[in-house]
């Protein structure tokens, strides 16, 4: 029995939810029959991590100098030389008034004798010999502490230094400190599912997940294009931009952390439908309309790698098709409102906004079921199942760093006993533009 999409309560659109379903088919099954070739398309994500950028190279002054360990030794052990000529000791004076640890009576009464012990004492006692050094004190000479690693005030922090980059060279694009959270990873643009899969298992595992934290502001941005030798993406962008931001509140629910809303600043949601158009084209906007692809900015950090796999392969699913959902200003509004619950705010998904979802996620499935089919079997899982299983247990309802598990969904292939058959590598497999 058709239904309206929202629930009537929550929210009208122009047309049932089987209507649309069964016009968008229409017009990519068009489309499809129209053109049949073979797409190839680009993915890739920006790894944000909490690592420290500091290096010997990147310090233009030696932190160390500031609690000097020669001169920490020296109170420690009380090694002062005792040799302060007649100008350090009317300096020591001087501070110590300047800095109201004596009143202008002493210090005049100081410099009367300046062999007193007072001076000395004084010297200790606020630790002015860190301030005022005689030319006798030779602390700087042939220093082992600056810019010596074994001795960096930073040592307490991760830092690039600790990484074996050579292990993930082969998938980075490049990699810089980002002071918005770190270190920052940005893969190579990956033509495979399954390759990307493998490559972002690879850097998180060598970068550590415990420096990944989706509260310090850590985002995975992913980009996408692609081609097919007559069209590109480019000619579709600010149909697929739209697409993506009608199921921006779903995809958040259901794939990101708890924490995500620490990043709002950075993945901004258009205020008005009619801005749309403008506002993807902003830095900051959660799908973002770049030269060289889409960058959707709402995803965190692949902490939890299977899971952003799962949530590449859905916007790339979603990327794949050129026939834009319409997108009322009711809608927008109810969507604008759940990824701000989630995205800014950290709000409790309400009843009404559950029912709202599961409409939507009805939606989502039979507009992405033929692309992410041929995704399944590129990777060799099965993309729908490991879907619905994400939606009843979204990420957002998690507590704790728990690891979704593509593994399990797994597509068995069955063969015949001895029957001859040819098997393709899935990562040979290609899609079907449109499809």
């Amino acid at each position: 029995m058709p239904q309206d999409l929202y629930n009537n309560c929550v929210i009208k659109l122009n047309m049932e939810l089987d209507e649309i379903v069964d016009r968008i088919i229409e017009e990519s099954g068009k489309q499809q029959i129209a053109i049949k070739p073979k797409i190839k398309y680009l993915i890739g994500t920006e790894i944000e991590t909490v690592i420290s950028g500091y290096s010997c190279d990147s310090c233009d002054y030696c932190r160390v100098c500031d609690n000097c360990p020669v001169c920490e030794d020296c109170v420690r052990n009380r090694y002062y030389c005792g040799a302060c000529d007649e100008d350090t000791k009317q300096r020591i004076i001087e501070i110590a008034e300047e800095n109201g640890w004596i009143t202008p009576d002493e210090a005049e009464e100081l410099k009367k004798d300046l062999d007193s012990d007072e001076i000395c004492d004084l010297c200790q006692r606020f630790d002015i010999w860190n301030i005022v050094h005689c030319e006798h004190c030779g602390r700087c000479e042939d220093c082992s502490y600056v810019r010596n690693p074994a001795y960096c005030p930073y040592n307490d922090e991760y830092t690039i230094d600790d990484i074996d980059i050579d292990k993930i060279n082969e998938y980075l694009d490049d990699y810089y400190y980002d002071e918005s959270c770190g270190m920052e990873f940005v893969t190579k643009p990956f033509s495979s599912l399954k390759d990307y899969w493998h490559a972002i298992k690879a850097i998180v595992q060598t970068v550590g997940k415990e420096n990944i934290d989706i509260s310090e502001k850590c985002g995975g941005h992913i980009n996408i294009s692609w081609t097919n030798g007559v069209k590109t993406w480019e000619d579709y962008k600010e149909i697929i931009a739209k697409n993506i931001l009608f199921f921006s509140d779903l995809l958040s629910y259901m794939f990101c952390d708890v924490q995500t809303y620490w990043r709002y600043t950075y993945k901004e949601f258009p205020i008005r439908l009619e801005d749309i158009e403008y506002d993807i084209y902003d830095k900051y906007c959660c799908v973002h309309l770049k030269d060289y692809a889409v960058e959707i900015r709402f995803p965190d950090s692949p902490k939890d790698v299977d899971n952003h796999v799962l949530l590449t392969a859905t916007l790339l699913a979603i990327s794949l098709k050129t026939y834009e959902i319409p997108f009322d200003k009711e809608t927008f509004s109810k969507t604008r409102e759940i990824y701000k619950k989630i995205n800014k705010h950290g709000d409790i998904i309400s009843k009404e906004d559950y029912a709202y979802l599961k409409d939507k996620f009805k939606l989502l499935k039979r507009f992405i079921e033929k692309p992410l089919k041929a995704l399944s079997k590129e990777i060799g899982i099965d993309l729908i199942k490991a879907l619905e299983y994400r939606f009843n247990n979204p990420k957002y309802g998690e507590f704790g760093d728990k690891d979704f598990d593509l593994e399990q969904f797994a597509i068995k292939t069955r063969v015949k006993a001895n029957a001859n058959v040819n098997v393709i590598p899935s990562t040979q497999l290609t899609l079907t533009a449109f499809a």
